[in-house]
């Protein structure tokens, strides 16, 4: 079977079926020569991990057609919330490093040297775009800068794992983030993520291009970025106030 464009299968049938049944042919394959080696417990955790990456890569092209406004909202929606249970029930039965999606989720594609930042956002939010951006006219774009925000959050934090941190290479990806979560009007003024990012945005503008943060400060701005990330997809997911 051939490339089927997910969710933009139409007429009657079952929606479920139209996305859920998107799989990436080559992972399989990687993973099946892997499950004739095994049986019993190790078969059944690689059969898992095989559905956890069908169903993450589902989710990022669903977001990407989102995004891009070339799926009905109503359509992404309803793909939404086959996807958001059917991931919920499946990383249940893995291990506790996989029950976070917002760091599970980076951790496991990067296996794969694949980024899968609109999943790892829509799986931690729980809910589908157009219930965290509030549905209506704006809507695509609001998606859209979530989309930048989550992006600029996990390449900085990939940058700053990956010990990248002289100043000219982390400070356009915090510039990145800011300038994100600036273009949300939504969010309230004194939003500690948008703060924390700004505050490092001052510190490295005010550093010398070449120079390299030390161990104590690459730490401290990883925990700052982490727990600001989470504390956005947390905002995300309470409907209250946007």
């Amino acid at each position: 079977g051939g490339r089927q464009g997910g969710a933009a299968a139409g007429g009657g049938g079952r929606e479920r079926i139209q996305v859920s049944k998107v799989t990436d042919a080559g992972v399989k394959k990687e993973l099946s020569k892997k499950l004739q080696a095994v049986d019993g417990d190790n078969r059944q955790e690689f059969e898992q991990m095989a559905d956890y990456y069908a169903i993450i890569r589902t989710m990022e092209k669903l977001e990407a057609q989102y995004i891009r406004g070339s799926i009905p909202p109503k359509i992404y929606e309803k793909e939404c919330q086959v996807l958001i249970p059917r991931f919920t029930t499946l990383k249940e039965c893995m291990g506790a490093d996989m029950q976070n999606p917002a760091t599970a989720i980076p951790t496991f594609m990067t296996k794969y040297n694949i980024k899968a930042p609109r999943a790892a956002n829509r799986f931690a939010a729980g809910v589908p775009a157009t219930v965290s951006a509030g549905g209506g006219e704006d809507s695509h774009r609001i998606a859209l800068f979530v989309a930048e925000a989550v992006q600029g959050f996990i390449t900085l934090m990939d940058s700053l794992r990956l010990g990248m941190t002289a100043v000219d290479q982390v400070h356009p990806l915090t510039a990145d983030v800011v300038n994100a979560l600036n273009k949300m009007a939504q969010l309230p003024p004194d939003f500690a993520p948008k703060l924390k990012a700004k505050n490092w945005l001052q510190t490295l503008s005010a550093m010398r291009a070449a120079q390299i943060l030390d161990e104590d400060q690459t730490r401290q701005f990883l925990l700052d970025m982490e727990s600001s990330h989470q504390q956005f997809v947390h905002w995300l997911s309470t409907p209250a106030e946007k």
